[in-house]
């Protein structure tokens, strides 16, 4: 037993050392090389879920779902890092494996889908944005935040941790619920119907002149708005938060 305990002293204490020099180490998803997969045809409807890494997605002239991915990896000790992409039916999977024992890995993630396909996100860990949809976007991050910009369609978002944006949203139908995090929803032209939660972050909202019955609600934060209100109004905007100032504005020249 002697010698093979002796034996393991050099590498035991060389550890600490090894460590160190480490640290500077890393992995990066935009020095990977791009790799590109069709999976089609695609349906009237598909999900994505993915467990790390950015995501960017958009409508485009296709007919089958194209997948970019940067996929960069390094391992000293313990398997190699490994991507997988699989479509099932309606359900695209993007999955990761950085199990290394001293190692890494980053992943980052361009998909284009067919105009006028439906399209659900489910993602653990990184940041999801959206881009030009027309169709109805659902969106769910456990760790990471969200951005939708020019949609047309009925939004659904949700974030357990992650600020919740929208910019120049032209959807009839908006719901955000972000448990921890800011909601910043910003309209180019009158909603419908818009309703905000909130345990822990501020929700501003802006949105064009037009008359909304206005429901707001906060255990701790101001509220502010100088959006036209009315009871009857056919349009609503409402916002509700446990921890969080509440704003809701008119937008510029409206």
């Amino acid at each position: 037993m002697t010698p093979s305990f002796r034996r393991s002293l050099p590498l035991a204490a060389g550890t600490p050392l090894l460590l160190a020099s480490l640290t500077g180490c890393g992995a990066s998803a935009d020095d990977a090389a791009a790799e590109q997969r069709d999976f089609g045809p695609a349906g009237t409807r598909l999900t994505i879920t993915k467990d790390q890494g950015d995501l960017d997605i958009r409508p485009a002239d296709v007919k089958n779902v194209q997948v970019t991915r940067r996929f960069d990896r390094w391992a000293l000790i313990g398997g190699e890092p490994t991507a997988t992409w699989d479509l099932a039916g309606d359900r695209l999977t993007l999955s990761t494996d950085c199990g290394a024992l001293i190692g890494g890995c980053a992943v980052r993630y361009r998909v284009l889908v067919p105009r006028g396909l439906a399209v659900g996100i489910e993602g653990e860990n990184g940041a999801i944005s959206a881009t030009g949809f027309g169709a109805a976007l659902r969106i769910r991050s456990t760790n990471g935040s969200i951005k939708v910009d020019g949609a047309t369609g009925p939004l659904d978002l949700r974030s357990e941790n992650g600020e919740l944006r929208s910019t120049t949203t032209r959807s009839p139908q908006l719901s955000a619920t972000s448990q921890n995090g800011k909601v910043d929803l910003s309209f180019a032209a009158p909603p419908q119907r818009v309703a905000v939660t909130t345990e822990n972050g501020e929700v501003n909202v802006t949105a064009p002149r037009a008359t909304y019955k206005i429901t707001t609600t906060t255990d701790s934060g101001d509220v502010h708005t100088d959006i036209p209100t009315d009871p009857s109004a056919l349009r609503s905007i409402t916002a509700r938060t446990d921890s969080g100032a509440i704003t809701l504005t008119t937008a510029a020249g409206g």
